[in-house]
């Protein structure tokens, strides 16, 4: 019977055993070190994540973007990255944006939201249901109500939120109110016989101006400190700061498909024959009344603009114009589910969807 002799570890043998031990408390170690971390309740969010609401509205501010949707206002910066959120619910949201300020409401509903990059959103209940809302860039607001005994009244607040002036509209429907650089107040009111645009300052009560219109005024933008433009499906009216009419762009037949306003004041018409768009002529003008340039496309479905610079989407495709509509560049998209296609301060296009938004170079 042979015996088997043990085997003794050798210097070497002790060496490998000894690499096995190190190796094995290594993988140890790295399970415990870099395990999948639990939930903190932070949640890290794709740029532009938007609330999942079916409704959304949104403006440009100076430093990102505002969307106000059925469940609050969300602020993005720059990069789309979310800077504040504040939860509301909103049934008919509208949001207007200058500057860095921001301020949404809930049309029919009493909440009031405002918001600044810096110090986020504040929430706000008001006393009698909201008809609209405009900010000015120094945080100042103009919002319109429901009023009891009145059709509307106008409450303009500074940027603390204090009450700074308030004018009832009698017997006519108030439809929205704008404040110029100077805070000069412009509300717009339809009543029997067309539209009327009443001016006022903030230290009197007394009416400095009337302008009346037979059709049906549609919105009004002050565009400088003295020039304030009303629009219509008909025409552009440029008046003065005391409601006396300085120029007017006729469409001479065509329909206001859509428009957008810049921050420079220059307004971008979308103008076409029939209501549905089709063959459309598009037109800017600027503060002062000149027209700077007019274009026709085939395709438009609709138009955003920025500083001097208009961005047009039809169908598949994103066109950059300058002022005088001459062309930039074009670029295809794929046009599956885009809403809206907004043009950012850095001249990158935002394409939006239902609950998410991408910028892209154009």
């Amino acid at each position: 019977m042979t015996q088997k002799r043990k085997r003794k570890l050798t210097r070497r043998g002790y060496l490998v055993l000894a690499l096995l031990i190190v190796a094995v408390l290594l993988f140890v170690l790295s399970l415990v070190l870099f395990r999948p971390k639990e939930p903190t309740g932070e949640i890290e969010t794709s740029p532009y994540a938007l609330d999942s609401s079916a409704e959304q509205r949104f403006a440009a501010m100076e430093g990102g973007l505002a969307v106000a949707s059925g469940e609050g206002l969300q602020i993005f910066d720059e990069f789309g990255s979310l800077v504040a959120r504040q939860t509301a619910t909103m049934s008919e949201p509208a949001v207007s944006a200058a500057g860095n300020y921001a301020a949404a409401c809930d049309i029919g509903g009493v909440t009031l939201l405002t918001a600044d990059m810096e110090n986020g959103i504040t929430l706000h209940e008001l006393a009698n249901a909201a008809i609209s809302v405009r900010v000015l860039s120094d945080g100042w607001l103009a919002v319109c109500t429901e009023s009891p005994g009145y059709k509307g009244m106008v409450t303009v607040y500074d940027d603390k939120f204090n009450v700074v002036y308030e004018w009832y509209s009698g017997e006519d429907y108030l439809l929205n109110a704008d404040l110029s650089e100077d805070h000069e107040l412009a509300v717009l009111c339809a009543g029997s016989g067309g539209s009327k645009i009443h001016i006022f300052t903030m230290n009197s009560e007394t009416e400095r101006g009337l302008y009346l219109a037979p059709e049906v005024l549609l919105d009004l933008h002050w565009v400088s400190g003295s020039r304030l433009a009303v629009l219509s499906d008909q025409r552009l009216v440029l008046l003065t700061d005391k409601a006396v009419q300085d120029m007017e762009y006729s469409f001479n037949g065509l329909h206001l498909y859509d428009y957008s306003v810049s921050d420079s004041g220059i307004f971008a018409l979308a103008l076409s024959a029939y209501r549905s768009g089709g063959n459309t002529t598009l037109a800017t003008i600027s503060s002062s009344g000149k027209v700077l340039g007019e274009h026709t496309v085939e395709k438009l479905t609709g138009i955003d603009m920025r500083g001097k610079q208009v961005l047009v989407r039809g169908g598949s495709q994103l066109t950059l114009f300058n002022q005088q509509l001459e062309e930039l560049r074009t670029t295809e998209i794929d046009a599956v589910g885009v809403q809206q296609a907004i043009l950012l301060k850095n001249g990158e296009a935002l394409l939006v969807y239902d609950y998410s938004a991408q910028a892209i170079s154009i």
